[in-house]
Order: structure tokens, then sequence, then C-alpha cells
């Protein structure tokens, strides 16, 4: 399985939990949220935690990489898209095209737009499922889960 992740922590957590999983990290690692961390740090992290040999992080961008060859089995991702502003729609196609036929998406994010979101995300994608985590009042997270349509 081919797992392509968020930052570090998640990759890890992912990594644990999908215990055969290739995973790679993607990150720009320049948003001002991720002050302090580096390409380097995330894959020292990686080795420190004994998970080197499966999960190793890549500079990219959602918006400016290409991936598609990839094929990724499972993309997960939490609130990223909602720090592009209106990029994200363009986000969410380019993700599509990163997923193999019959790979699923994890998107956790605050989705203000929600219906806008929805609307275009139904659109591309089929939404097999929406939680809404509880204990979360400062945001409007929803975590989708979505496969190619």
């Amino acid at each position: 399985m081919d797992l392509g992740c968020g930052l570090g922590f998640l990759s890890c957590v992912c990594a644990k939990f999908y215990r055969r999983a290739r995973i790679t990290g993607i990150d720009t690692f320049e948003h001002a949220s991720l002050k302090g961390s580096s390409l380097e740090k995330a894959n020292e992290n990686a080795r420190i935690l004994g998970l080197s040999d499966r999960v190793h992080f890549e500079r990219g961008d959602i918006l400016a990489s290409d991936y598609a060859d990839r094929g990724f089995d499972l993309f997960v991702s939490n609130l990223v898209f909602h720090n592009l502003g209106r990029r994200r729609f363009g986000a969410y196609d380019r993700l599509l095209s990163w997923m193999s036929p019959n790979s699923r998406a994890l998107v956790g994010d605050s989705f203000r737009e929600r219906k806008r979101d929805l609307k275009h995300l139904s659109s591309i994608f089929r939404i097999e499922k929406e939680i809404e985590p509880e204990g979360i009042s400062w945001a409007p997270y929803k975590i989708l889960v979505l496969s190619k349509a």
C-alpha cells in the first residue's frame, strides 16, 4: 500500500496504523504554522521512531507538484486545504489525479464554506462518509472519506 500524507506527525501515526505501508510525507515546509520544521527534521524524526525504512518525506506542493504517476492507495490530509483559500478547489482536483482507481482520501479540515466545498468535492469524488468529531467546537471541522467517482 502506498500512502500519501501530510507532515511528519500524521505520517508517523499512519505508519503505526498501517504497518506494511510505504508512506510519503509531502509538505512545502514553508507555511507560517510550520515554524522550525524542515525536511531534514521530519526524516530524522522518522529515523528516531524506527520508521525510516517505510516513511520518507519530500518537499512538495499540492498546487505545483505532480504525483499522478504514484497512484497513492490512501491519501491522508489534516488541516491543509483551508490554508489555500480559493486555490483549494484546484488542489482538490489535483488530489483526484494522484489517486489510483480504488483508493480513498481522508481529508480532515475546517470547511468554512461547507456548502461550496461539498458541492465541488461531490462533483469530482464520491463522498463516502462525513464525520463530525465530538468535542471540536472551535471550527467547522469535518473528516471526509472520499473515493474516485
